[in-house]
């Protein structure tokens, strides 16, 4: 189950980057590619630090987002996962590699942060985010509420850096 969460932690706060990033749009576009900061980003205490998370956000309008991460868990294995949708606030899928469904996430904004809600589709889990992009825009900070099917919250804050500028 922790693995579960964890990789639900994930999807999570990858997405989440994604949309905050296009609040700010005007400044400066969130396409491009994205590395977690696991020295100041922020884990529950019982669930593993993955080895190393790539994010690149593909799309990046006020009306539509898309995004997909790489990652490497605690145990070297490789795993990625994408979303697309609309920024309207409606359930769409996380999709892993081979094109399955994940669990069910949306999107919407306010102000100049993202806020995202993803639910499990079996087990009951569910997460809510709140992401934000630093003046420069090359900083997106996330922080997460996770829910278990047992009703256990815990709270993860995770940090981007930005390490190149899309088209």
């Amino acid at each position: 189950m922790k693995n579960v969460c964890a990789l639900f932690v994930l999807l999570v706060f990858a997405a989440a980057s994604t949309a905050t990033a296009q609040t700010n749009a005007s400044k400066t576009s969130s396409v491009g590619t994205w590395k977690m900061d696991l020295q100041h980003s922020e884990f529950p205490p019982n669930d593993p630090k993955p080895k190393s998370l790539t994010l690149t956000i593909l799309d990046d309008t006020p009306e539509h987002l898309s995004w997909r991460v790489d990652l490497v868990d605690d145990k070297d294995k490789a795993f990625s996962y994408s979303w697309s949708g609309p920024a309207d606030g409606s359930m769409q899928p996380t999709k892993g590699p081979d094109g399955s469904e994940l669990y069910k996430q949306s999107l919407k904004r306010d102000g100049d942060a993202l806020l995202r809600h993803g639910e499990e589709t079996t087990g009951g889990s569910s997460f809510d985010s709140r992401v934000t992009m630093s003046e420069d825009g090359n900083t997106i900070n996330e922080v997460t509420t996770i829910k278990s099917k047992d009703g256990k919250t815990t709270q993860q804050t995770d940090v981007f850096h930005r390490v190149s500028v899309g088209r």
